[in-house]
């Protein structure tokens, strides 16, 4: 399909604008197209008539500045936002723009055309330099990577744009020039008043990065991560003994720095991982849950017989991470796991806890965390290996895959490299026995309590649920594979 033909068969003037203009200069591809054309009587019309060509669904993003998307129906999805030039023109259209590597255009010709990109099913697009509309230098910014502002008043007229700055920098690895983080500073506070799914997206896609804990540090640094997530200033103060400057805020970043590594080096740490990948979350989700897995440490925080103690923050994290949530708009299905991982974050460190690990133990930690089990063992690898450095991580990266020996009398000395290798040996076993074992299906019953019942010739009540654990033991075991089986080993319950 020539996407370049269909627009200009409708519109006859269009101009490439924003991100999708950018990434082409770039060379990098691209999934979404942004068009500005001339204002018309008729643009929705309009808008609906390309739609049909391409064979997409056509919905108002901003009726009121007639901002339409339109989105595929087939491979490949092309999603086109288009709208009129603010302004009337195109100049001051690029002039109201956010940042300067978005402030340009290139008007849309035959010659143009939008080709797939099969990697990564986006688009490429050769873009001539030199017939680029420029205004606001954004070329010469894009060749010194920098985000530099359009104007003083980018924050103000959308503060989505302070979240956005992070994201395009941490997707790009570009700088962000002095005058933008001051301008962030000052005006961080208007974090909140925009629509919170807006800022949501763009904090999930700076997770998109393999550095996101550095852009999170920056964006502390400016003020922006308290001003979103204001639950996170106190850990700043909070532990600063045990934790050093930063508390356990420093503890918090370092996790999310702990996660990204884990996710740019899965064939390092997990050899099984093309298996464990099928269930793992989302790395995105499983950084924003990092980033919250604390929460509560500061709201918890308790002297105990001369130590600092945090009982019940997963719990009550869980409960906060929930209210947060609830407030980005985030889907029910991402609530759910965020919150059931960062209340049962502390479970895998209180098994590895035990001298030896056994298969009843692991059986009732699957049971109970069920299709949480491996985004949970994700987050836990993380914050355990937060508490040594990156050097020693890579000395023991081989030592992981060993199997977690008995524990000495009198137990591992506390908060050592050794105690950490202990608990991430257990953290590679339940990765390892979790897939091995393919729990997604295991987890089916071969047989119910109206079964126990029928062939034991007993009443309903507590020994039923007993038996039934029983056998889901043994199949989780391996002892028992089918129903017949099944049968046979209640009937030897008696």
């Amino acid at each position: 399909m020539n996407i370049t033909a269909s627009i200009l068969s409708v519109f006859g003037e269009a101009y490439l604008v924003g991100g999708a203009l950018r990434d082409a200069v770039l060379k990098r591809p691209f999934k979404d197209i942004d068009l500005a054309v001339p204002p018309s009587a008729d643009f929705r019309a309009k808008a609906a008539r390309l739609a049909r060509k391409l064979d997409a669904a056509c919905f108002p993003l901003d009726e009121e500045n007639q901002v339409y998307r339109l989105t595929g129906r087939k491979a490949p999805r092309a999603q086109i936002d288009i709208m009129p030039f603010v302004g009337g023109a195109l100049k001051p259209d690029l002039e109201r723009r956010d940042f300067t590597v978005n402030a340009m255009a290139l008007k849309l010709t035959k010659a143009l055309e939008f080709k797939t990109d099969r990697k990564t099913g986006g688009f490429t697009l050769r873009a001539d330099k030199a017939a680029i509309i420029d205004p606001c230098g954004g070329l010469k910014d894009l060749a010194a990577k920098k985000i530099k502002a359009v104007s003083a008043g980018i924050f103000t007229e959308d503060p989505v744009r302070l979240m956005r700055a992070f994201r395009i920098a941490a997707a790009l690895d570009f700088d962000i020039a002095p005058a933008v983080l001051k301008a962030v500073r000052k005006q961080a506070p208007l974090i909140k008043k925009p629509a919170q799914e807006r800022v949501r997206e763009e904090l999930m896609r700076l997770f998109e990065s393999p550095e996101s804990s550095r852009w999170l540090a920056l964006m502390h640094k400016h003020g922006l991560l308290t001003a979103l997530f204001p639950d996170l200033a106190a850990q700043e103060t909070c532990a600063v003994g045990y934790y050093g400057a930063g508390g356990v805020l420093k503890h918090t970043l370092l996790v999310v720095e702990r996660i990204d590594h884990l996710f740019e080096n899965l064939p390092a740490y997990l050899p099984d991982y093309k298996k464990v990948e099928e269930f793992l979350a989302a790395p995105r989700t499983l950084k924003f849950a990092a980033l919250l897995h604390d929460i509560a440490k500061p709201p918890k925080a308790a002297m105990v017989k001369g130590r600092l103690r945090f009982f019940g923050h997963e719990e009550y994290g869980a409960i906060m991470a929930e209210k947060v949530m609830e407030d980005l708009r985030f889907s029910r299905d991402d609530i759910r796991l965020v919150s059931r991982i960062i209340g049962t974050h502390l479970r895998p460190g209180n098994l590895a806890a035990n001298e030896t690990i056994s298969d009843r133990a692991m059986f009732r930690f699957f049971r109970t965390l069920g299709e949480y089990t491996v985004p949970l063992l994700a987050l836990s690898w993380a914050d355990h290996a937060s508490y040594v450095s990156a050097q020693q991580l890579s000395k023991m990266r081989k030592r992981l895959q060993h199997p977690p020996g008995p524990l000495p009398a009198g137990g591992l000395p506390y908060n050592s490299p050794k105690k950490t290798l202990r608990y991430m040996q257990v953290l590679n076993l339940l990765f390892r026995v979790y897939v091995k074992k393919n729990m997604k299906l295991r987890s089916a019953r071969l047989i119910d309590g109206n079964d126990i019942i029928k062939t034991l010739k007993l009443q309903e009540g507590p020994r039923i649920g007993e038996l039934l654990e029983k056998v889901h033991l043994l199949q989780f075991e391996g002892k028992i594979k089918t129903r017949e089986q099944a049968l046979k080993a209640v009937k030897g319950m008696k």
